[in-house]
């Protein structure tokens, strides 16, 4: 099923997603953006409006989640490539995917326009 929202257009579904979860992804400013809906939610518990929001100010918080990279990580990590998940609710991830340090990237978690975690995802395979 594809995904309708306003101010993103239709978003692609994501084929192989664990039961339970609903994934659609498409492309905004030149970025991957994904949707994700894991049950008990569903997609009208998503805030297109807060999504819409988030890209339109996603250089202030590209930047605001490479400062918190660079406390958590170390100044010397250098993260490019941000990709961006949305969750029902406000909260949200940028992945930077292009990482000097780290394989498979760094995960940074927002809870509206604020930083909660900073996760080297090479740690977690460990």
């Amino acid at each position: 099923m594809t995904l309708s929202l306003p101010g993103l257009g239709e978003l692609a579904p994501v084929d192989g997603a664990p039961d339970g979860v609903e994934c659609w992804t498409t492309t905004s400013g030149g970025a991957v953006v994904a949707v994700l809906v894991e049950e008990p939610s569903t997609v009208d518990d998503l805030d297109p409006g807060f999504i819409v929001s988030v890209l339109d100010d996603r250089e202030t918080l590209v930047a605001r989640a490479r400062a918190a990279v660079a406390d958590a990580l170390g100044a010397a990590e250098s993260v490019e490539d941000p990709e961006f998940t949305f969750h029902a609710g406000r909260d949200w991830v940028i992945r930077f995917t292009g990482c000097a340090n780290s394989e498979l990237g760094v995960l940074v978690v927002f809870e509206g326009d604020s930083v909660v975690e900073v996760d080297d995802l090479a740690d977690a395979e460990e």
